[in-house]
């Protein structure tokens, strides 16, 4: 199966994106970039003014911006991280002239350090063309529609399928197996015209058929599922299938919440299981309609960036609000939240959920909200980036790592599960039976897990949460993220 190239993109990320949330963002100087305070914005950077080249040594990430040749974007991307790398003091001593491709002397600038878990600190820095960092902020993108995980035996699995996509058209659908690709060097995310030859099976021992899907437009929705459930013991429960923290996403989960509102819920269940983040404005926002007004005021999230730095650190806070503070077009800066003020709220989590998604869990539990996590281990992202583009490169390298309002941040193990349990692929999402929400719905009624069931070993869990050699770093075989 062709492994992703487009950089670490999921676990990674995917994810803050919180420089959209400052006045101003990028690397510094003028031109760092533009950011529209309380949009959806991103840094774009400034390519209007074309510069000379100057020593990396003597000049910072402006003075060598714009220069588009081999040796000016290396230059860019030095000075760059320098700059802006939460670990900068940490970036290896390399020969540039030694790279001939500018994303291999990327990665090879990153921190080589490890951290508790055995695993590289920086296993969420990339970069990527803009055209594929704007499709990444978007969930817009030109692909197959399918997200492929993989489940307790070693089996590729399908876990989710877009609606309006090829591989929905095509008969794909949760729980389907993948047996084995036959378009050489094929891509399942070419963000291209393509197409991809398989042999695929319903369900696990059944019958394989050989299926082409030929890529087309396809808009991820990043909230697919909400819907009202009653528990075995009568409790009214919420379920909330949340995908992707990207733009949009807000005008579609305050909606959701009011109508879990709206029934009289006692209990949510969010689902982040696929959630590899996206916007930090996103997150607080949902984190603010999970708790009650009691939080308005309180630290939801404070970015701490590198030494250099001091003055965004302090500028960087956010809180907890009953209303807007970053506008989309459905939902204006000031809209009043809808509040369910529920003291716990359950997840459910794989090593999938990641950075923004970890952001809510550690932010509520900041103010005294109660989250019983089920499922498995999150992938451990407590950092964050902006972005800079330069030359038609987007430039994502970690800046900061947030911390809630207890100053807590130091999550890079992942937040391990209440109840322990591997995804469900024989389940519809949503369904009553399916392994995670019924373990939900258990708890909700006793306050006990269900009965242990053997975790996925480390191999069957999401790759972009597996120990990467730095020859690994920004390779996945999942969808682009945040």
């Amino acid at each position: 199966m062709k492994v992703f190239t487009l950089a670490g993109l999921r676990a990674l990320a995917t994810t803050m994106l919180a420089a959209s949330l400052l006045a101003a963002c990028g690397g510094g100087g003028s031109n760092a970039g533009a950011c529209v305070s309380g949009s959806a914005a991103v840094c774009a950077g400034d390519n209007s003014t074309p510069a000379t080249p100057a020593p990396v040594a003597s000049t910072g990430s402006d003075a060598v911006a714009n220069v588009c040749t081999a040796d000016g974007m290396k230059a860019f991307t030095r000075a760059y991280l320098d700059e802006v790398y939460l670990w900068y003091g940490e970036i290896p001593a390399v020969n540039a002239a030694s790279y001939s491709n500018l994303d291999d002397y990327f990665y090879a600038l990153l921190t080589p350090q490890l951290d508790a878990t055995g695993q590289l600190k920086d296993r969420f820095s990339f970069v990527v063309s803009s055209a594929d960092a704007d499709s990444l902020l978007t969930g817009n993108n030109i692909g197959y529609g399918v997200r492929w995980e993989t489940d307790a035996q070693g089996r590729q699995r399908v876990a989710f399928v877009d609606a309006g996509s090829p591989a929905l058209a095509a008969g794909l659908v949760r729980g389907g197996e993948l047996v084995q690709v036959l378009t050489p060097g094929a891509s399942w995310f070419p963000n291209a015209l393509a197409t991809i030859t398989f042999t695929y099976r319903d369900a696990p021992g059944g019958l394989a058929r050989s299926i082409t899907l030929t890529s087309a437009p396809v808009q991820e929705d990043p909230v697919p599922l909400v819907q009202t459930l009653t528990s075995g013991a009568g409790r009214k429960v919420a379920y909330l299938l949340f995908n992707a923290h990207t733009s949009g996403a807000q005008d579609q989960l305050i909606p959701a919440v009011q109508s879990a509102q709206a029934a009289g819920v006692q209990d949510l269940v969010l689902d982040l299981r696929y959630n590899g983040g996206g916007y930090l404005y996103t997150a607080m926002t949902l984190g603010s309609m999970i708790a009650s007004s009691a939080a308005d005021g309180r630290v939801f999230e404070q970015l701490r960036f590198n030494d250099k730095r001091g003055a965004d650190t302090e500028a960087s806070t956010t809180y907890f609000s009953g209303a807007v503070q970053y506008g989309e077009p459905g939902s204006p800066e000031g809209t009043l939240l809808p509040r369910l003020a529920l003291p716990r709220v359950f997840v459910l989590t794989t090593g999938g959920t990641c950075s923004a998604s970890e952001a809510v869990i550690n932010s509520l539990r900041g103010v005294g909200v109660e989250v019983v996590i089920i499922g498995g281990t999150t992938c451990g992202k407590p950092y964050g980036f902006s972005r800079r583009d330069n030359c038609g490169t987007a430039y994502f390298p970690i800046e900061f790592q947030g911390v809630n309002a207890v100053g807590f941040g130091d999550y890079a193990s992942g937040f391990a599960p209440t109840c322990s349990l591997p995804d469900d692929f024989d389940h519809a999402l949503g369904n009553q039976s399916e392994r995670l929400l019924s373990a939900a719905l258990k708890y909700i009624d006793t306050g006990a897990c269900p009965a242990p069931t053997a975790a996925a070993p480390l191999s069957s869990r999401s790759m972009s949460t597996a120990p990467q050699s730095t020859s690994m770093r920004g390779k996945v075989l999942l969808p682009p993220r945040r």
